[in-house]
């Protein structure tokens, strides 16, 4: 049967037959299928998205300026820039706190916890982190970036950290 859409293939299947099975068939050659995958075809957009590429620019750009500083070594200081509307970070203090303790765990078995405790003194004795101080974890919330070793038995550095900011929390029931 020709119909609106194209031929159709219709009518009574047997009657022995328990199940069905549906076939669909689309063909679209003006439409990347890409954008059918973006959330702005669902009506989401991102604030940034609103904005032109060179008014997003000047904004980073401003927003480089005002914060740009020295610190007392004559080194330069900038802070990052941030989407005006983005999501709060989550607390995720416990999932930092028992991947920690499965890495140490995990280094002592190993024999390496020195060598990888070495590690973060040379990056705060070279300033790249810093510790941060007992009163600031005492607060209520805090975001956190769990980490755990990577070995290469073959390499200079055999031994190195790899972070995982994108860690979170199990959802119960899920």
């Amino acid at each position: 049967m020709n119909t609106y859409f194209g031929w159709t293939i219709m009518g009574r299947t047997g009657e022995g037959c328990s199940a069905s099975e549906v076939l669909l068939s689309l063909h679209v050659s003006d439409l990347k299928i890409c954008d059918l995958w973006s959330l702005d075809s669902l009506g989401i957009k991102e604030s940034s998205i609103y904005q032109s590429k060179s008014e997003i620019e000047e904004v980073v750009k401003d927003h480089f300026v005002r914060s740009l500083r020295r610190d007392d070594e004559d080194r330069y200081q900038v802070s990052l820039p941030w989407l005006e509307v983005h999501p709060e970070l989550s607390d995720n203090r416990n999932i930092a706190e028992r991947r920690l303790k499965s890495c140490v765990r995990s280094l002592q078995k190993r024999n390496c916890l020195q060598e990888y405790e070495n590690i973060f003194k040379e990056w705060v004795s070279e300033k790249i982190i810093e510790s941060v101080e007992p009163e600031e974890l005492a607060r209520e919330k805090g975001h956190f970036l769990p980490h755990r070793p990577v070995f290469k038995e073959n390499s200079t550095t055999r031994i190195r950290p790899v972070f995982d900011a994108s860690a979170k929390e199990k959802i119960q029931g899920r």
